[in-house]
């Protein structure tokens, strides 16, 4: 009984306030991302909130243990990485959780991106093979697997970097990533 009162008097109304917070961010942060006015200030709007609404900061803090608190987490991840602040980027992406299999693979992947930015590609390279070993899909998959075929090839793993190109060729074929995945090949060799 007492956890039937929790769950509807307690963890029901705090889903739906932070669900409510949450829309004013992520409006804002589809403006940043469909570039129909200034990026970054859209991105530190979404991130830090206006006009009386909670930013994604405040929201992931705040309602932490909700899926709106944890939604806040990738939303605050990817708008750091988009502002060029890679250290906030992965603090906010490593404590995303997701069940989802596009979502969870693209906050690893974006985590080895902000490792990337910083210009550590040991720990980018490790993300993006987390990235696309987590979820196979036709989606996700041949994009990381072809960030960490050239992360690989810029590290000077040349037969790392041509097992992760022939993948894409081999499974991917059709993907955008498959194009020009032959002259990285013939890099690689």
């Amino acid at each position: 009984v007492g956890y039937i009162f929790y769950k509807k008097y307690v963890v029901e109304p705090k889903e739906i306030e932070a669900a409510n917070e949450l829309f004013t961010s992520q409006q804002n942060f589809q403006k940043a991302i469909d570039g129909t006015t200034a990026n970054d200030s859209l991105f530190k709007v979404a991130l830090n909130g206006a006009d009386g609404k909670f930013g994604f900061v405040a929201i992931a803090d705040k309602f932490s243990g909700t899926s709106a608190g944890n939604l806040a987490n990738y939303y605050a991840g990817i708008s750091y990485l988009n502002i060029g602040k890679n250290a906030e980027a992965i603090q906010y992406l490593e404590k995303f959780k997701s069940d989802d299999m596009i979502l969870s693979a693209l906050a690893k992947g974006a985590i080895g991106d902000a490792f990337a930015q910083k210009n550590q590609m040991k720990e980018a390279l490790e993300y993006y093979v987390k990235a696309f070993e987590m979820n196979q899909n036709d989606i996700t998959t041949p994009r990381f697997l072809l960030k960490a075929g050239q992360t690989a090839l810029n590290l000077g793993k040349k037969e790392e970097a041509l097992k992760y190109f022939t993948q894409i060729k081999e499974k991917y074929d059709i993907s955008a990533e498959a194009r020009n995945i032959d002259g990285l090949i013939g890099l690689a060799q």
